[in-house]
């Protein structure tokens, strides 16, 4: 996990960082090639420079 990632996910309350470490431990793992970085304000891997997959906190939806 980068730094910035990892800055990212420490922000989050802590079951959201739970959940963030997690998730950017798993897509570690499954995209070993890809780079990440802070892309838009939040966590996203690439490959070859296209956006394959990342994660935000969402505002809650008022109904």
């Amino acid at each position: 996990m980068t730094q910035e990632i990892s800055a990212y996910n420490q922000v989050q309350s802590p079951s959201d960082k739970e959940i963030c470490d997690l998730l950017a431990s798993e897509i570690d793992k499954g995209l070993s090639d890809a780079e990440s970085k802070i892309w838009h304000a939040h966590p996203v891997w690439f490959l070859e420079g296209n956006p394959i997959v990342g994660y935000s906190k969402q505002k809650k939806a008022f109904a």
